[in-house]
């Protein structure tokens, strides 16, 4: 028979291990707040599916903020998970002005695929040599979205004289990659089946 120490023991363990579980857990939305961003988007020009947001839900985020930034589907049902990414978070810290493409967003039934900018003034990074006077530090990253997890999957979309494009027609769904440099041959990432590949074949991460 168990002693009260032991069964003490056994509780203040058993809540350790709750109490740990839902640190990690993700934040969720609920509908309330899930009905106010639609209303808010339901008129744009461009839909809009993914919002940066806080923990509880409000809208996010300014450089001066440094709260963690977390990703929404305000198209998804309550409670809403919410996604996450160190290396987002990690862009306001570093005082980027971070914004969601929603217009290049691809979806699949494994994942969605959407564009993430950002810029920030040249003087913030000693390193950076502006593309023309007086431009800033101006990337693209390429991320894949599913339930409750971010992954950048790209770094290379944007940048001193790179653009990028969605590309959906009937012979083709995904993206290219373009410079302002003739020399310079596009690169192009299409869906094969639910898989984004490179189009010679190689694999879609890029670093």
């Amino acid at each position: 028979m168990q002693t009260m120490s032991q069964v003490s023991k056994l509780f203040i363990f058993a809540l350790i291990i709750f109490l740990g579980a839902s640190s990690f857990a993700s934040p969720t939305v609920d509908g309330k707040r899930l009905d106010a961003y639609r209303l808010e988007f339901k008129d744009a020009v461009t839909p809009v599916k993914y919002v940066f947001v806080h923990a509880d839900g409000s809208p996010c985020c300014t450089t001066s903020n440094k709260e963690k930034p977390y990703i929404l589907d305000i198209t998804s049902s309550a409670p809403a998970k919410l996604a996450s990414s160190a290396e987002i978070e990690r862009l306001f810290k570093e005082n980027f002005e971070v914004e969601i493409d929603n217009e290049s967003l691809i979806s699949t039934p494994n994942a969605d695929y959407v564009v993430i900018t950002m810029s920030r003034p040249a003087e913030y990074n000693k390193k950076y040599v502006p593309c023309a006077g007086g431009m800033g530090e101006e990337r693209a990253y390429l991320l894949s979205i599913t339930a409750g997890e971010v992954t950048v999957i790209n770094r290379k979309f944007g940048g001193c004289g790179k653009h990028y494009r969605a590309l959906r027609d009937s012979t083709v769904n995904g993206y290219e990659v373009s410079s302002s440099d003739p020399a310079t041959k596009p690169v192009r990432f299409v869906l094969r089946g639910s898989t984004l590949v490179q189009q010679d074949g190689t694999s879609k991460e890029s670093r």
